[in-house]
């Protein structure tokens, strides 16, 4: 089971608890999926496409049925709960635009088809109590001033009343009221301000107190009870919550608010065939955004951008996420994206989570092979060397690297672990072993499904499949798990003899960590190997460099201040400190 133990129990936002999937025909999709998500964490979920990310994503959103397993957010079960009770937004793939709608109709759709609880507030009272604020902060003077900018102002809404309201920063209720209230005075009297200003405000006072007087005594014969926000009560003194359609002065206050932050204000009367791709992808986020939904998911946004913008929209989106405070959780087969984007990652292969953790502790500190392998680019450099006990060194082809005394400790230590832990396995076989075996060879690589061949011997190599197939039908109808015992058995086999001389072990470094300097003639370089560079790529600020290392392709970086083509010779060498040791057998990281 994959344990998190980056955050604590009362920072638990939403909670994974062994989720898994699987299919009618028994395909299994995700494995004991285990992860808790803090308040305003951007979590990416990273793989190789078909590892089951996507399939997590919908299993949390409701989109895709659990098998098993639980997800909490707080303390609310949502295992039963269909998506649209889920406080949740998700933004796919592809933009899933209406081609018909304007902008502002794509962003606003979810808010006209859905509705939302609300308490039951009576807006006589609040829109008294809210005109009052406003003449008494603003005065008359204000008052005009703020209605005569709206009068000069372009339309935002199309409406005099929502406008003001948008200004004042009030009900609509109120505006209407404030816009009654200045059509009561004659021009004449506006004329004379100083001299009618006193008469005015008691006008104005006495007709608010008269609504406020009539409005208390329908309360009063109701039997109802407001709060001090005007806000209906129950008997049991909550505030009375309703499910209620926005209006449209709510639907087009909040799609402004969130067009303002994705810049799409002045293509709001735009069709989506107007718009590029990125500007397409805002209005996607947008109409996740406008929810206003405690969590956001997206699954591969960015993929169908091209490279520039790619990169500015993947910036844009983590500066989206810390200005509405949202928890994210995305999805991505770009360990690029990961590392820029995410406060954790989750890497996945084959269904199974292999680690997770902060950008930099799965760089820096990768659990097995594969974690190693996937997150980097350029990739990790992995050669196989010899562990020579005799003489405390690690062997490659005419490459000897010494071992210092602790390393013999650390590797004797492993193996103890890992031969404990594999004689359970054996002799315990139950389903919890099976898919103990089933990640690591998730982790190793092995148990990839073979490729049918050419068209021309698809039938033949079809024929002998199938005859085999009904062989090992035979031998597996007892033991459905056969082929899994037998690779822990030789699995553990292989783990025993650990001790052997000659044991072999994969070593990896950082294409970074490698020192490479361009090398001069009659220079000598100490513990380093004189080497040509068999390709140069010139990325702007570095080269990578492409060369062979003891029969082994390798790649380095080099700043590009040193100009270097393929006609140079170049000393390679690394430090021990910066090495990788990773177990063949299992694929875990020795440390």
């Amino acid at each position: 089971m994959q344990t998190n133990d980056n955050i604590s129990n009362e920072e638990v936002f939403l909670s994974l608890k062994h989720l898994e999937k699987v299919y009618p025909n028994g395909e299994k999709a995700v494995y004991d999926f285990n992860l808790d998500i803090a308040k305003n964490e951007f979590i990416v979920i990273v793989g190789p496409s078909g590892c089951g990310k996507s399939t997590t994503l919908r299993m949390v959103a409701g989109l895709e049925d659990i098998t098993s397993g639980e997800i909490y957010l707080g303390d609310e079960l949502l295992n039963y709960k269909p998506s649209k009770d889920r406080h949740m937004a998700i933004v796919f793939q592809s933009y899933a635009l209406y081609p018909q709608m304007t902008v502002f109709d794509n962003i606003a759709f979810p808010l006209t088809i859905n509705t939302y609880p609300a308490p039951v507030v009576n807006t006589v009272l609040l829109s008294c109590a809210q005109a009052r604020e406003i003449i008494k902060g603003c005065g008359l003077a204000g008052v005009k001033d703020a209605i005569a900018k709206v009068d000069a102002q372009k339309p935002k809404f199309g409406e005099r009343a929502e406008n003001l309201a948008t200004l004042l920063n009030v009900v609509l209720e109120t505006a209407k009221l404030i816009l009654n209230l200045y059509s009561s005075v004659s021009a004449e009297d506006w004329k004379n301000i100083a001299d009618k200003e006193g008469e005015i405000l008691s006008d104005w006072e006495a007709k608010l107190s008269a609504a406020e007087s009539a409005e208390q005594t329908k309360i009063t014969e109701s039997g109802k009870k407001l709060d001090g926000e005007f806000c209906e009560l129950s008997e049991d003194g909550t505030r009375k919550i309703v499910q209620r359609k926005l209006t449209r002065y709510e639907i087009k206050t909040r799609v402004y608010e969130t067009a303002e932050k994705l810049d799409l204000a002045p293509y709001l009367d735009k069709l989506p065939k107007e718009l590029s791709g990125g500007q397409m992808q805002r209005v996607a986020l947008g109409r996740a955004i406008v929810k206003n939904v405690p969590i956001f998911m997206m699954d591969e946004p960015l993929s169908n951008l091209d490279a520039k913008l790619r990169l500015t929209m993947r910036s844009e989106i983590v500066k989206l996420h810390n200005r509405i405070n949202a928890t994210t959780i995305y999805v991505t087969h770009d360990q690029t994206e990961a590392m820029t984007m995410a406060s954790r990652i989750v890497v996945m292969s084959r269904g199974f989570i292999q680690q997770v953790g902060t950008p930099e502790e799965v760089y820096d500190s990768p659990a097995n092979i594969f974690v190693a392998r996937f997150i980097g680019s350029p990739t990790m450099n992995m050669f196989e060397m010899e562990f020579d006990r005799s003489k405390k060194t690690l062997v490659f082809g005419d490459f000897r690297l010494p071992v210092d005394s602790g390393f013999e400790e650390k590797f004797d230590k492993f193996y103890e672990s890992k031969c404990a832990e594999f004689s359970s396995i054996n002799e315990n076989f139950d389903s919890a072993a099976r898919e103990k075996i089933l990640k690591l060879l998730s982790v190793t690589g092995e148990g990839k499904s073979l490729k049918n061949g050419s068209a021309k011997k698809k039938n033949f190599v079809l024929r002998i499949i199938e005859f085999f197939k009904n062989i090992a039908a035979k031998k597996t109808a007892e033991d459905p798990w056969l082929r899994e015992r037998e690779v822990a058995a030789e699995k553990f086999a292989a783990i025993k003899a650990y001790k052997e001389n000659g044991r072999k072990v994969f070593i990896g470094i950082r294409p970074e960590r490698i020192k490479i300097e361009k090398a001069e003639e009659g220079k000598t370089y100490k513990d380093a190997y004189i080497v040509k560079p068999e390709l140069t790529e010139l990325l702007g600020g570095e080269y990578n460099v492409y060369f062979e290392f003891c029969g082994k392709n390798m790649i380095g970086k080099i700043d590009a201040k040193d100009k270097l083509n393929q006609n140079d010779k170049i000393a390679v060498s690394f430090s021990a400190d910066d090495l990788f040791v990773f177990d063949p057998i299992t694929g875990d990281v020795i440390k």
